[in-house]
């Protein structure tokens, strides 16, 4: 039973990415998906979103026209191309868009970071599945270290877990990442890099960063970090940090790797969860004000002064 105060979402795109998303959707106390949309109608994320009892839609954008007026928020799941069409029509309809896709129309949001960008912004953007797991840390240490000449930054992730998306969209991947990790950070010299495991091994998602400076306070690191991974942890459970990072002639590695929740995809599909899980919190933050200030309305009304004739 669906309750009326719930944020009213739709996702868009009924790929790995947005059948994962839906799970997730599913399970929170703050979001109702009112609409899972795709373009094809026998693919497998509109049979399974038919199957999980939810109502789908195979006419793309076209079906956000037309139920504009049940949606409060929008999970964009498709392409950086397709969002650069579909952002105009949610901005049409005033419906928040949250943007998987590396298209960097609207604000750059990392939830440990930033969370309140979902309340200010009608388009907010999710970065990538390696902005998401390496700003937190490289915004920590940037907080700490004035001194960062530059970030190299590496995920490694299993073939079978990257849709063909992100594989489309790879060259908006490196740029989007890179630009948000200066946004967040100022460092300007910054490099990128995806690697897939192409064999039989699926690991898990590891990101590597690798900051180059001169001088570091390792306790003041440290701490950082580990309050840091503590906040990731409330909305991404299988984020951690791989063992000590060191700091050794001039350089400091921090390895962090993601497991998923097996929703959807393998466990080992760290990437897809821990973007979806950002946009999660995001929304549900969203949810949560709005029914604050639902309560808070309320209240006041209750509590005026009555008139007397």
């Amino acid at each position: 039973m669906q309750h009326n105060n719930l944020l009213k979402v739709a996702i868009i795109g009924s790929g790995n990415l947005g059948t994962d998303l839906l799970y997730k959707v599913l399970r929170s106390e703050h979001l109702d998906c009112v609409l899972f949309i795709g373009r094809s109608a026998d693919s497998k994320g509109l049979s399974r979103a038919r199957n999980l009892g939810v109502r789908t839609s195979s006419e793309s954008i076209r079906a956000i026209e037309d139920e504009k007026n049940n949606i409060d928020l929008v999970f964009d799941a498709t392409s950086a191309s397709q969002h650069l069409i579909h952002a105009p029509i949610f901005e049409k309809f005033n419906i928040k868009a949250i943007d998987l896709t590396p298209a960097k129309l609207g604000g750059f949001c990392i939830p440990s970071i930033n969370i309140n960008a979902i309340l200010e912004s009608n388009n907010i953007n999710m970065v990538t599945c390696g902005g998401q797991s390496s700003i937190p840390i490289i915004k920590s240490m940037s907080d700490i270290c004035q001194n960062i000449l530059r970030v190299e930054l590496t995920s490694y992730l299993a073939e079978d877990s990257v849709g063909q998306g992100t594989i489309d969209n790879i060259d908006e991947y490196y740029s989007t990442t890179a630009d948000a990790i200066t946004e967040f950070s100022n460092i300007q010299n910054v490099e990128v890099k995806l690697e897939l495991e192409t064999s039989s091994w699926k690991p898990n998602m590891l990101t590597n960063i690798r900051f180059h400076l001169d001088s570091i306070n390792l306790t003041k690191v440290y701490e950082s970090l580990q309050n840091r991974l503590l906040q990731i942890q409330q909305h991404v459970p299988g984020y951690q940090i791989n063992g000590t990072p060191k700091f050794n002639q001039g350089v400091f590695d921090v390895s962090i790797s993601v497991s998923g929740q097996g929703d959807w995809l393998p466990i080992h599909a760290g990437n897809l969860d821990i973007i979806n899980c950002a946009a999660i919190a995001a929304a549900e933050h969203l949810a949560k004000f709005n029914e604050s200030n639902r309560i808070k309305m309320q209240n006041k009304k209750n509590t005026r002064t009555p008139e007397f004739s």
